[in-house]
């Protein structure tokens, strides 16, 4: 049966984001005499030159099909202000002994952050800047509804021969890569793209074959502030190898579109090798609660008085498929996995 057409503005306006937690995690706290978020203080938002489509990477219509948009990758844009990027690195540093192992893939990241700098909470979750990259994205989205997805830091490793971050794409849809630190202070480690697939890049690591060179792209951040947004999980992107011991600091932040219909591409088994279960779990939960509800908002308000039996069953099914996944995923007793791609060297 064919599903029923869904009104998208409707469904935008019907459905919203979930609120921030209204308390924090046993254990968490926030740091003390942190200076207050003020978007006209610590933002200067300046939007990108160019930008790369899906099609542009490869991708055909039907893959494209199933993204809430053909975005793919900016240029670099701008976000804070020099203010806003020295109190960013100062929460930065004050945060950084709660980092941890990002196992084999990154050595050092820090997630949950906005349980513990109400200044990057605010930032993170900042209207301005959701409504700033949804221009960007073309789609309306909305700051991610998994908390530990917002504010997430990665720092440069200790061992110059291991990258910063090897080859992957995200474990979440919609974000931005922001330098936090100066990019023009240090020698390599610079964030690169695939001008390509995800499927090409699979095809290069089973055939044992280093990228080419002359597919992989590598942005120029005019200084600390500016993002790269890009559809992380369709995007093929990694942090390179600094040549020179650097303090390097990047952050993302994840978003959501307010259109509930594209498929999740949220990944669980990722997130679950490094983050604390007591905070994952139940955002997981409330993250595909959250889709469910937006898709029963549209049935709701746009099922048809019909007979069709078959077609209002697959509908209740679609509402509540998120639910069930996530129900899945909880029910797993395994460690999780992480996916991704490797260096791809010489």
């Amino acid at each position: 049966m064919n599903k029923i057409k869904s009104d998208s503005m409707k469904n935008k306006l019907l459905n919203s984001p979930i609120s921030f937690p209204k308390t924090l995690p046993d254990g968490y706290h926030y740091i003390e005499d942190e200076p207050v978020y003020d978007p006209k203080k610590h933002l200067a938002l300046e939007y990108p030159k160019d930008s790369t489509s899906l099609n542009d990477l490869g991708y055909s219509n039907q893959e494209i099909s199933m993204c809430p948009t053909n975005f793919g990758v900016s240029g670099p844009a701008r976000l804070l202000s020099d203010e806003g990027v020295k109190v960013l690195m100062q929460s930065a540093q004050s945060l950084r002994k709660y980092s941890s192992s990002g196992g084999e893939r990154i050595q050092y990241l820090l997630r949950g952050c906005v349980y513990r700098s109400r200044f990057l909470r605010d930032l993170c979750l900042c209207p301005n800047v959701a409504d700033f990259l949804s221009e960007i994205y073309g789609i309306p989205v909305a700051p991610h509804s998994i908390p530990l997805h917002l504010g997430h830091f990665n720092f440069a490793p200790d061992d110059l021969n291991r990258a910063v971050d090897k080859w992957h794409t995200d474990t979440i849809g919609l974000d931005y890569v922001m330098m936090v630190s100066d990019p023009n202070q240090q020698v390599g480690g610079q964030f690169q793209y695939f001008l390509g697939t995800k499927k090409e890049v699979q095809e290069i690591k089973d055939n044992n074959q280093p990228m080419p060179e002359d597919r992989i792209i590598s942005p120029h951040f005019p200084g600390a502030g500016y993002i790269i947004v890009l559809q992380g999980n369709m995007v093929v992107h990694r942090g390179s190898k600094l040549k020179e011991p650097f303090d390097r600091v990047t952050m993302v932040n994840g978003y959501v579109p307010l259109d509930t219909e594209s498929p999740d591409p949220s990944r669980f088994a990722d997130v679950k090798t490094v983050d604390p279960h007591q905070l994952l779990f139940p955002e997981w939960a409330r993250h595909k609660a959250w889709l469910s509800k937006g898709k029963l908002n549209r049935l709701i308000e746009e099922l048809p008085f019909t007979d069709d039996k078959d077609l209002i069953i697959n509908e209740l099914k679609n509402a509540i498929q998120d639910v069930e996944t996530a129900i899945s995923d909880l029910s797993e007793s395994g460690s999780g996995e992480q996916n991704f791609y490797g260096d791809l060297e010489k």
